[in-house]
């Protein structure tokens, strides 16, 4: 992974389970693929039970592994 990595990580307790988002994003679009990042992967969820445990890698808009996230 390559870039600046916003505020690090993005936590939500969701009744008693953490969620967890890593990504690093180029500092010359960060703010553009992050919004992409969120809305693509936010719709994403629907396919999984959201249970500690589960979790998947990130790609940007390139398809190049940036990140993942993650439900403790």
């Amino acid at each position: 992974m390559h870039g600046k990595s916003l505020a690090g990580q993005v936590n939500d307790t969701i009744e008693g389970m953490k969620f967890v988002l890593e990504v690093e994003v180029p500092e010359e679009n960060a703010v553009d693929e992050l919004q992409r990042i969120l809305r693509y992967w936010g719709g994403n969820l629907k396919h999984y039970e959201v249970k500690p445990g589960d979790a998947s890698v990130i790609y940007d808009s390139a398809y190049q592994e940036v990140g993942a996230w993650r439900i403790e």
